[in-house]
């Protein structure tokens, strides 16, 4: 049932993203931002409060789906706008603050569940992530361009033209490349390859998911304690922050599809490693392997959508696709949980977790990535 609420708000979420992209597109980041920290927060502060099932999973419906949605297309198209040629390494450092907090907010949480209450503990939460997160938006701005820069800092030279406001006084111009050639939503969503790259994102988020929202029970049903299992969560979260990073760096050199690739097959290589796992060592083994691997996920798939599609729609454009990565995240964890209850076990979710990335690799190299310069092309 717990899982359920979280499928709903992840259904939520896939709904909205779209809109909320559009809505980034048109207004900029920093209010997505601004109100993705105050829903977000908001939930946790609503749920300290809560005394019914249908009260859990309204505000998950309402309040997360928004909070969430307002981020996945605002974050990452901001920072492919900011970053062209090490955009990889940049969306993996960025993205980093969510490994940040898998490694920090279950330890936090433990902590204050078991020496007050979770009421108290959700309470703490909800005030952190409303004011960290909405802090941020103090920070945001949509694009360089629109601070007189260039993507990825390269200068802007001084030159006269007719076009200066002021006969004689310079204007400034870029001189590191041509402006990009960019598809709207409607054109992007005609191709093929935007097709694959939502349909792959979606069985990885069913994969990824499941297993943040499952490894604790499944570690407690072995026998852990509840504290020891939560810091399988934190070094999951520590690993995955160095995920992002270090895979950031190999997508921009063997590029985006690659690197998914070799996360892809870690990540099924650790799941069949799970099954037969007993051990406290090898519980960690899993959670440091794939925390590095699942971390490249996030940060690689805006990167991957701003080299296929440009910049110009990328909020509208990655919104889709975050969508449907919510809905993949809803799917994974309900999904096994009621493995689960049907079988008193969840090596079936993890072989099915096995199987859709395996299928993920092939929707990947079935994308056609264009060349230096060139955009994939409508219909």
């Amino acid at each position: 049932m717990v899982a359920g609420a979280f499928a709903i708000g992840n259904i939520s979420a896939a709904i909205l993203a779209p809109v909320m992209g559009l809505l980034a597109d048109k207004y900029g980041p920093r209010i997505m931002i601004l109100v993705s920290g105050l829903f977000t927060g908001g939930t946790y502060l609503i749920i300290s409060g809560i005394n019914a099932l249908w009260q859990f999973y309204l505000t998950f419906t309402v309040s997360m789906g928004i909070g969430k949605s307002a981020s996945l297309g605002t974050i990452g198209p901001t920072v492919s706008r900011w970053f062209v040629a090490r955009r990889g390494l940049a969306q993996g450092i960025v993205q980093a603050g969510a490994g940040l907090g898998n490694a920090v907010f279950p330890i936090l949480a433990t902590y204050l569940i078991l020496t007050r209450n979770w009421r108290f503990a959700y309470i703490v939460l909800g005030l952190l992530l409303a004011g960290l997160v909405g802090s941020l938006s103090l920070i945001y701005r949509r694009s360089p361009q629109s601070m007189g820069l260039q993507p990825d800092g390269n200068p802007v030279l001084p030159t006269k033209g007719p076009h200066s406001v002021t006969p004689g006084v310079n204007r400034t111009v870029s001189v590191s490349r041509a402006p990009e050639k960019s598809l709207t939503l409607r054109q992007a969503f005609s191709t093929k390859s935007f097709r694959l790259l939502a349909l792959a994102a979606a069985l990885s988020a069913f994969t990824q998911q499941l297993i943040l929202v499952h490894l604790v029970p499944h570690a407690t049903d072995i026998g852990f304690s509840p504290a020891l299992a939560a810091t399988f969560m934190s070094v999951m979260g520590v690993a995955n922050i160095f995920g992002k990073i270090i895979m950031g760096i190999i997508s921009d050199r063997i590029g985006r599809r690659n690197s998914l690739i070799i996360s892809y097959c870690l990540a099924a290589g650790m799941l069949v490693w799970l099954m037969p796992a007993r051990d406290v060592w090898s519980f960690y083994l899993f959670a440091g392997v794939y925390g590095f691997a699942y971390g490249s996920w996030i940060p690689m798939f805006p990167a991957i959508a701003g080299d296929l599609f440009g910049l110009g729609a990328l909020g509208a454009i990655y919104g889709v696709v975050a969508g449907s990565i919510s809905i993949g995240g809803a799917i994974g964890p309900f999904t096994a949980g009621y493995i689960f209850d049907v079988t008193q076990s969840y090596n079936l979710a993890f072989i099915t977790a096995i199987v859709l990335l395996a299928i993920g690799i092939g929707l990947l190299l079935m994308i056609r990535l264009p060349g230096r310069g060139e955009r994939t092309q409508p219909g």
